[in-house]
């Protein structure tokens, strides 16, 4: 039973992670030169509990934490599990946020643009309609450009309802 209990022990010690919370939050507030009171004005807290953060006496919740982190241009994963009083290691934080927030840029503007073309599509066939619906008589190489347009009209709707899809998978793997 004590070998178990010694096994057990080194084991968490082993799987337990560093948290430099309170050393990072601390260091990245004074290399900006502000104050308790002025980082919990940014953040949207107050003075006591950016105190409580700093000496390690709480921790911000994960919302509170996603606000610091971004507030420093670091991710929360960074915030928390790496030693930031390197130059390095910062170094290394700030250029895997920039990225992570580039992505997150380049997702938006293209779900962005889905949201257009879906918008052009169907105001190109709003008026399709209409102006087919205003002919009296259409001639045969009208009829025969309404079909042309309507299978494009199909074939884009569809490649839209793809690209959807392909920004819903992607929007999975980003959060």
């Amino acid at each position: 039973m004590k070998n178990q209990d010694a096994v057990l022990a080194a084991f968490t010690e082993e799987a337990e992670l560093p948290n430099f919370i309170a050393s990072n939050l601390k260091l990245l507030r004074k290399s900006a030169g502000w104050s308790q009171t002025e980082l919990a004005e940014r953040v949207g807290l107050n003075r006591g509990n950016i105190a409580s953060y700093e000496s390690g006496c709480a921790e911000p919740s994960i919302c509170k934490l996603l606000r610091i982190s971004n507030l420093f241009d670091i991710t929360t994963r960074d915030f928390t599990r790496r030693d930031l009083s390197d130059p390095s290691e910062l170094a290394l934080a700030r250029t895997a946020h920039r990225a992570e927030t580039k992505e997150a840029d380049r997702y938006a503007a293209y779900r962005q643009r889905q949201a257009t073309l879906q918008h052009l599509i169907d105001s190109s066939h709003d008026l399709f309609r209409h102006k087919r619906a205003s002919l009296e008589q259409p001639c045969k190489e009208a009829e025969m450009y309404a079909g042309h347009y309507l299978q494009l009209m199909d074939l884009s709707r569809q490649l839209l309802a793809d690209h959807q899809n392909l920004l819903d998978e992607l929007g999975c793997q980003c959060k």
